[in-house]
């Protein structure tokens, strides 16, 4: 988190990827560290053993979204 904020003060464009479950910390330190622009990729925490599909999916869907934040950026 802090990581993204540093390089969005320093003005290189960040991305901070992070759990449901730290979403309203990460959108309340970002307000309070004067970044509330900073792009937080949320996503839910997978479930279940870490051999199950789910967490491919969890990756899959990230790495999406991602693509389609960069993209959004590009054009």
């Amino acid at each position: 988190m802090r990581d993204g904020i540093n390089l969005e003060q320093s003005g290189v464009p960040a991305i901070v990827v992070s759990h449901n479950v730290f979403e309203k910390a990460a959108k309340a330190q970002a307000n309070a560290l004067g970044v509330p622009e900073l792009r937080i990729l949320v996503y839910s925490q997978p479930k279940g053993e870490e051999e199950e599909v789910e967490g491919a999916k969890s990756a899959q869907y990230i790495a999406q979204q991602l693509v389609t934040l960069l993209e959004g950026n590009i054009n």
